[in-house]
């Protein structure tokens, strides 16, 4: 790999004649004259106060905001309903931090929970969307998102704010002071924040059980050595501790009598207690050298550390009854029967009417934990009358990361041409285990796999760890798993972008090696010789072109057309079969292709700007892993579907007009179509057993819709803004085209046999896919500002979103991979509704 890279960086820094576009700026990195940035146009923030609600979002659109009329809804508007534009994962968009890609090695999403309530030293992004130009890195089919936190861009002053919410948190405190550029050339910033979303009060808000705490920390410095030489230093962190909630069937919903039912809380001796609560804690730090031995040119090369422990919480249990509220045994349809209404009825009542029998009953699995007293087989038959062996557990889930990073990259302009190069690579390591939690009341647990105790032939078959049988669990200690997933990354890559008079053009070219592999730190009884220790590395070399064109047909109107094909390393954790307890590698898996590309007319006017787009994009061979609980086996079932191709293509409208110079009207549709384009291929297999449940199986997804976005939106806003700093605004937004994201296994001739009809159809109830009811929402923006003293400034803003209080939306859902071919309806679609109205209200002093 290092040869490939020093190879192709020799060949691209022997380049000569690169040059830049405008020859007038004296920053080739802040230079946004080049009219090359109208491909979609650069957003820079001024920062807003709202941030998302969506638990695990890796795209954080609320913290940005856009000129881009269309992003600009998808960002504001759009994002309660779940909507993604152009139906991208969030791997499809690039995000940066003073220009390091921050997506995660591992699943090609970011976090941006990372860094999360550090609003104001987060407010300076600079976003463009789609196929573009990036004189950072070389970026993929959604574009890219940096955000500058250098010290030296924050001017001087203090700012201090409060809010208040009804949403993922209720209060929200943050001060932030930078010193500015001082002519001793330090330049020093510092940000701190608190979000607080109080358990006591969970019972009360949408998601019954829920609660959000958080603080977040925040330290930059620079020194500017002389005018050629800056140092600068962001280190950051956001340690987030959240109680989670969950999707729910239509029946759990009518039975609890709530569109927010959450199975993941119950009482524990009279308090609120969430069996799903996750934690983050992963700082970040950075150390950059910039260097500016002239105007037009410019070397950023910066060394990072991303470092820290993500861990979600989780019942367990030891024979002894499924735990869950919501268990499908336990709902109100399991009891009744043909000529029987009695015992539904009875479940019904009690769903209704009893907190203990719709929510988690801590009480009553810590009164089985103290009363099983143990028996040691060696003392055959002495009960201990003191130590109790658990039932009921509750494990935590832990990921300990270390990336290790570097990141140079080289800008020159000359006269009309602007050349960018970079080169980066990573150090991946992240270690995956479990530890005790909490016995509920009893004194150990004993690390087996009692779903495994009766299929081995020998003793050693059940044992999570060969080399300590039936080890004694106490609260700390880890059990289970113990393994790491590793990643070595090298990129190169090299873009020139050239003006003329009439047209701009850009070519960018990309090439990567990744090298992953899975370490395994303990034997496991089921998979001995294939668990502890190294697997085999798997090694993916990516490369990816790119370009783009800007037809100026006046200063107003232009055209641009963008494309791209790139390839890139699946997931991690989709190479490995279970990689929880072996090494097996998933058959087949190779590199993602993606094939992308747009066409834009443009036009910018001092009251009238209008972007209409029409996009492309294929991706193709991907690989897809799920693990499900299944309890005919008593065990997980890892589901693997190979060979995956989708098609994302459609047109986006934004239009906004200025009247009389306080009115503004803004208007946006997107409409896609988002639909999976062949025939993969589906394998299973137990966690317990190396031998596969099925392979091969072809899954007729052909046609069939990407789901768990709408791939219809329309908007239209309108906005007041007073001659006395104020400003007020109502939107109006409507979603169509929701679909649900479809089980494979369904789509199978083996799993659908049994359906075949007289007249060789197959029962759509197998295989129809749900469409989600269309639906609108109405939202309002409001601020004031008032200037004190000639020079400080208060300012208040609100957002209330769902203004009508609609709590019958369904934003999206999914069928549940298991499935019982006698009876569709036992594990039936699972839904999350939107909330009802919402709010968030602050105040900001800045001096």
């Amino acid at each position: 790999m290092i040869k490939r890279i020093l190879i192709f960086s020799a060949f691209i820094l022997s380049v000569k004649g690169y040059s830049q576009t405008d020859s007038t700026s004296t920053d080739p990195v802040k230079d946004t004259t080049n009219l090359n940035s109208l491909n979609l146009p650069i957003f820079s923030t001024s920062g807003g106060d709202l941030e998302g609600d969506l638990e695990q979002q890796d795209v954080s659109s609320l913290l940005m905001s856009s000129r881009d009329v269309f992003t600009q809804f998808a960002s504001f508007q759009f994002g309660a309903a779940r909507y993604r534009m152009r139906g991208y994962m969030a791997e499809n968009q690039l995000v940066m931090i003073n220009g390091v890609n921050v997506n995660n090695l591992e699943t090609g999403f970011s976090s941006w929970s990372n860094w999360g309530g550090l609003n104001d030293v987060t407010r300076f992004v600079e976003n463009r969307f789609g196929n573009v130009a990036n004189r950072m890195n070389f970026g993929g089919p959604g574009g890219y998102t940096n955000i500058d936190s250098k010290a030296s861009s924050f001017k001087k002053g203090t700012r201090v704010s409060y809010m208040s919410a009804n949403r993922i948190f209720q209060h929200r405190g943050m001060i932030t002071h930078s010193t500015g550029m001082m002519q001793n050339g330090w330049a020093i910033t510092v940000s701190a924040s608190i979000r607080q979303g109080d358990a006591k009060n969970a019972p009360k808000m949408y998601s019954p059980g829920t609660y959000f705490n958080s603080s977040a920390f925040y330290v930059a410095i620079d020194k500017r050595v002389n005018d050629k030489h800056l140092l600068s230093f962001t280190g950051f962190g956001a340690p987030i501790e959240q109680g989670r909630s969950s999707a729910a069937t239509m029946e759990t919903f009518q039975a609890a009598g709530s569109n927010y039912y959450n199975d993941l809380w119950g009482y524990q001796n009279g308090k609120v207690r969430n069996a799903a609560v996750s934690k983050t804690n992963r700082p970040m730090l950075m150390l950059s050298h910039i260097f500016t031995p002239t105007n037009d040119t410019k070397l950023s090369t910066t060394v990072y550390f991303n470092f820290g422990k993500s861990s979600l919480t989780g019942i367990n249990w030891n024979n002894t009854a499924v735990p869950r509220p919501d268990y499908y045994k336990y709902l109100p349809s399991y009891f009744y029967t043909p000529g029987d209404t009695v015992n539904g009825d009875i479940a019904t009542n009690n769903w209704a009417n009893d907190i203990n029998t719709s929510q988690i009953n801590w009480d009553k699995m810590i009164a089985m934990n103290q009363a099983n007293l143990w028996t040691d087989p060696a003392q055959a038959g002495n009960i201990n009358t003191t130590d109790t062996r658990a039932r009921y557990i509750v494990e935590n889930r832990i990921e300990d990361l270390k990336n290790y990073g570097f990141n140079s990259v080289f800008n020159k302009r000359k006269n009309k041409m602007f050349l960018s190069l970079g080169v980066n690579g990573n150090i991946y390591r992240d270690r995956k285990y479990k530890v005790m939690e909490d016995l509920l009341g009893a004194t150990f647990w004993i690390d087996v796999d009692q779903f495994a105790e009766n299929l081995g032939i020998n003793s050693t078959f059940a044992q999570n760890n060969i080399d300590k049988p039936n080890q004694k669990i106490y609260k700390g200690d880890k059990f289970g798993y113990d393994y790491s997933l590793n990643i070595n990354r090298g990129e190169v890559w090299g873009q020139m972008e050239y003006s003329l008079k009439k047209l701009d053009y850009y070519v960018g070219l990309t090439l990567s090696d990744n090298m992953i592999w899975r370490e395994g730190y303990v034997a496991n009884g089921k998979f001995p010789t294939d668990s502890k220790g190294k697997s085999e590395t798997k090694n993916f070399f990516n490369y990816g072109v790119k370009g783009g064109l800007t037809y100026k047909i006046s200063g107003r109107h232009y055209i641009t057309a963008n494309a791209s094909f790139l390839t890139r390393t699946p997931e991690a954790a989709n190479i490995f079969i279970s990689p929880r307890v072996r090494n097996d590698i998933v058959q087949g898996v190779k590199s993602e292709q993606v094939l992308s590309g747009d066409i834009n007319y443009i036009i910018r006017y001092p009251g009238l700007k209008i972007r209409a787009t029409y996009y492309y994009t294929q991706i193709d061979n991907q690989t897809w892993v799920r693990t499900f609980w299944h309890d005919a086996y008593s065990n997980n079932v890892n589901l693997i579907m190979r060979g995956v191709n989708q098609t994302h293509q459609g047109i986006e409208l934004g239009v906004e007009k200025t009247l009389f110079i306080s009115h503004v009207i803004q208007g946006a549709f997107g409409y896609g179509s988002f639909v999976y384009t062949n025939r993969p291929k589906l394998d299973a297999y137990q966690d317990n057993n190396n031998t596969s449940l099925y392979t091969d199986r072809t899954v007729y997804l052909k046609n069939y819709k990407v789901g768990g976005t709408p791939q219809l939106v329309a908007g239209l806003g309108y906005k007041y803004n007073g001659k006395k700093m104020w400003f007020a605004g109502l939107s109006v937004n409507y979603f169509d085209q929701i679909y649900i994201e479809p089980n494979p296994d369904r789509r199978t001739a083996e799993a659908v046999e049994k359906y075949i009809t007289a007249n060789n159809g197959v029962n759509t109830l197998v295989t129809d896919q749900e469409r989600l009811p269309s639906y609108f929402t109405l939202n309002l923006q409001a601020g004031k500002s008032f200037r004190v003293m000639k020079k400080y400034y208060l300012r208040f803003n609100l957002t209330v979103n769902n203004l009508l209080n609609s709590q019958k939306i369904r934003t999206t859902g999914f069928e549940q991979l298991r499935w019982d071919q006698a009876n569709i309806s036992t594990f039936d679609n699972k839904y999350y509704y939107m909330q009802g109205i919402t709010y968030m209200g602050g105040l900001n002093f800045s001096f």
